[in-house]
């Protein structure tokens, strides 16, 4: 075929670009396929025991697989120990105007309520707050919104011991399914790069060799004769009888040419095609589905106290 005859589109038209890029794509989709089927197969083998069938052959799905973890708790705090506790106030004055009933606030940070008898005057203070750091016979006063004059001291105070805390051994039940991370991948791109390249080049070699060569060859004769008879003396000339010459000159050439010629022609073409595929992954967001599985699990989520064995 002529370079001259040679088309590009030929070769294009010859590529199966649906092999070229539909496998790709083709291989893509499958990989999505075998991503999902992972992710149902890892919930299964994983979160859920193996399914199980009746006496009578019906299935029973698998129920959720739990990790137990025992742990100390507190139950009840510490309580540190408290001295001298406001037990009870004794009226020395009790002042004029005050209000019965009356919450009062009682200086050292203890409060009570107390009760009024005739003109306002404080009979009976009861300790609601017993606040702390009180000392037996010590001076107090109070305060009130309304009434004055008010005289008393502590009368009894009580020291509170600390309490220790309570720790109890609980147990907690969590499904295994919360405490993985599920896969989801999901392909969020995919980029092919197809190029093909083809190069076109026509060559003509052409040798030639020519070889000359000459041959001359000259030849020259002369012949003479002479005979008597007769003749006429001249001075120095002699004249008479008879006398023959006879002259031959020969030239030959010879030449000899010889020609050679060859030459070589032809077409070269270079294909060169290239396929590239990058497929970029990431993991998906939680199906909705799956997100209520997962809220369900954690709701049973237990803990509850320890089994003491005896």
């Amino acid at each position: 075929m002529a370079l001259q005859d040679y088309k590009p589109g030929q070769e294009l038209s010859s590529i199966d670009f649906q092999a070229m890029i539909g496998g790709p794509l083709s291989s893509i989709v499958d990989a999505q396929a075998q991503a999902a089927l992972s992710s149902v197969n890892f919930i299964k083998s994983v979160g859920f025991t193996p399914d199980t069938q009746d006496e009578q052959g019906k299935l029973v799905p698998g129920s959720p697989v739990y990790v137990t973890f025992k742990y100390p708790k507190v139950v009840a705090p510490y309580q540190a120990g408290t001295r001298g506790t406001l037990v009870k106030v004794s009226v020395t004055n009790g002042g004029k105007d005050y209000v019965d009933g009356e919450s009062v606030s009682i200086d050292g940070g203890a409060s009570g309520v107390i009760t009024v008898g005739a003109g306002g005057k404080i009979s009976k203070i009861e300790i609601v707050n017993a606040g702390s750091g009180y000392v037996k016979d010590a001076p107090v006063s109070i305060t009130a919104s309304a009434g004055s004059g008010f005289v008393g001291k502590v009368d009894e105070v009580k020291d509170i011991a600390g309490t220790p805390a309570v720790i109890e051994e609980m147990e907690l039940e969590v499904p295994i399914l919360t405490m993985l991370p599920i896969p989801f991948i999901r392909v969020e791109e995919a980029e092919i790069d197809f190029h093909a390249k083809i190069t076109s080049m026509s060559y003509t070699n052409i040798a030639s060799n020519v070889r000359v060569s000459r041959e001359n060859t000259f030849n020259s004769h002369l012949t003479h004769s002479s005979g008597s008879g007769a003749g006429v003396n001249l001075g120095i000339f002699h004249i008479g009888g008879h006398s023959s010459s006879k002259y031959s000159n020969s030239v030959s050439l010879k030449t000899n040419l010889s020609y050679q010629s060859s030459s070589r022609s032809g077409n070269k073409i270079d294909k060169v095609f290239q396929l590239g595929v990058k497929v970029k992954v990431s993991q998906d967001e939680m199906p909705e589905g799956m997100e209520k599985l997962m809220g369900i699990l954690e709701d049973s989520i237990i803990s509850k106290p320890a089994e003491v064995e005896a």
